[in-house]
């Protein structure tokens, strides 16, 4: 099953915060209270959402540092921004 990623740059809301406390990552959103746990990918993926980096960009740079196979990480990358999204932590630059 493939997942479609919108056009654009994602970025990182403002008010949301990363918090980092041995192997945990979290993010956390203020206006709402909620606390979402990332894995070391969608960490990467987090810290790619600049609003100038595109998610075409995100996919060679994971696969890069990995060695992962494209499919795997393509799928990985349109799976969390559809999450991010989905949960209100970013915002798509054009």
């Amino acid at each position: 099953m493939k997942t479609e990623v919108r056009e654009g740059r994602p970025a990182r809301k403002k008010e949301v915060w990363v918090r980092q406390a041995g192997k945990e990552n979290a993010v956390f959103d203020p206006r709402n209270g909620s606390l979402h746990f990332l894995n070391d990918t969608a960490l990467a993926i987090w810290d790619l959402c600049d609003g100038e980096t595109t998610p075409e960009e995100m996919i060679e740079a994971i696969c890069q540092l990995s060695g992962m196979h494209r499919d795997v990480i393509e799928e990985d990358v349109a799976r969390t921004l559809h999450r991010f999204q989905h949960a209100g932590l970013i915002t798509w630059e054009h």
